[in-house]
């Protein structure tokens, strides 16, 4: 009995404590300067705690104006952020979170001059983008980076501003932010940006198709290595990148009367992707560029190797459109040997080969041709295989 006793004389008098130092705390806010007001902030916890961040913000917004650039007010506007729990809006309404978010925007934007109370709130903000609307803070940093002025802008704020977009962003902060990439003076946060726009693709692929279309190798390159370095992004979503750059290069080329070894390059890169991923959707832009490559290849445009690798990648990507253009090509080497003219035996067992792997049986008397010329006999014994496994 007396044990039970002594029990709840240890629970009436802690309870006591606590309310009373809980009290203390809103005692201490209310009667406090501004320093005893953010260490109260800092030392509440629970209910209390609660009330007094939302006690702390109303004052902080309230004096503002007032005060302007007063540290102490800063240090306030901090501890009040940073104790907003993270667990936050699982028991709140629309409303308590639209207060928050409304509230959280304006400092944001009446402390332009505080880079520690500017990246608190970016903190906060995304620490809770899970249970708050992403649209208003969104909104408010693509007009922050517009701001012509946002060059000469604290360099902290600007690299958390550009790396809060990656989360929180759109199709619009898509294109903002590639055109601070190609702005020199932003070239300090190039990482950022770059891992932004990673980010940003899958909701952008309209403004992703806008630069492919600019007809810029440049900017069709920088685009396409972006979406390569994305290990998140889907492969189907890769791919559909790198047959739009595939085609959009056959149509540069097309009205060029000069292949740059860029445009090469980018073309390879594309198709490659194509073939890893056995994208058959781009059977007849892979069949155009085939045709493309010759041209290229000709006019010493394009290596050997590179054509060699366009062959094969043709296997892959377009199995049934690749192969009357596959056998006429086989017919132009094979009269090129015939005539006892140069040309690439490797290239010339790539496309036996490709067409042995897709087993058309029209490809029958080219084939059978091969092996009456005088070839090495890797590439006779090629010719003999491929013919073995058409399918009849």
């Amino acid at each position: 009995m007396k044990n039970k006793t002594a029990f709840l004389l240890v629970a009436i008098f802690s309870s006591v404590i606590c309310n009373s130092f809980a009290q203390s705390y809103k005692i201490q806010f209310i009667k406090g300067n501004i320093q005893d007001k953010t260490l109260a902030v800092r030392e509440a916890s629970g209910q209390e705690s609660e009330w007094l961040t939302n006690e702390a913000i109303s004052f902080v917004l309230e004096n503002k104006s007032l005060l302007g650039e007063d540290r102490e007010l800063e240090g306030l506007a901090v501890a009040a952020i940073l104790s907003i729990p993270n667990d936050f809006g699982f028991n709140k309404d629309d409303a308590k979170k639209t207060e928050l978010v409304d509230n959280l925007i304006t400092l944001f934007k009446l402390f332009n001059t505080s880079n520690t109370v500017q990246i608190s709130v970016l903190s906060k903000y995304l620490s809770l983008r899970n249970v708050l609307p992403p649209e208003p803070l969104t909104k408010t940093l693509n007009e922050y980076l517009q701001n012509s002025a946002a060059s000469t802008k604290d360099a902290g704020v600007l690299k958390s501003v550009i790396n809060s977009l990656g989360y929180v962003g759109n199709n619009v902060s898509f294109t903002i932010i590639y055109n601070l990439l190609n702005d020199k003076r932003f070239t300090v946060f190039t990482p950022e940006l770059e891992q932004s726009l990673v980010n940003l693709l899958p909701v952008s692929m309209n403004e992703a198709l806008r630069i492919i279309k600019s007809k810029d190798t440049y900017q069709m390159r920088k685009l396409f290595d972006l979406v390569r370095k994305n290990k998140k992004i889907s492969q189907n979503f890769l791919a559909e990148i790198a047959e739009n750059v595939l085609n959009e290069s056959i149509l540069i080329v097309g009205n060029s009367s000069e292949v740059t070894d860029a445009m090469v390059l980018l073309q390879m890169d594309s198709i490659s992707v194509l073939s890893e991923n056995k994208w058959t959707r781009s059977s007849a832009v892979a069949v155009d560029f085939f045709s493309l490559a010759k041209i290229e290849y000709n006019s010493g445009a394009m290596s050997d190797s590179q054509m060699t690798n366009v062959v094969r990648a043709l296997a892959n990507i377009a199995p049934v459109g690749s192969v009357a253009p596959l056998t006429a090509y086989l017919g132009e080497l094979n009269g090129r040997k015939q005539s006892g003219k140069k040309l690439s035996e490797d290239l010339v067992l790539a496309v036996i080969k490709t067409l042995g792997a897709i087993g058309d049986k029209s490809a029958f008397d080219t084939l059978l041709t091969v092996t009456y010329l005088d070839y090495q006999e890797e590439v006779l014994s090629a010719a003999r295989d491929a013919l073995a496994g058409l399918r009849w």
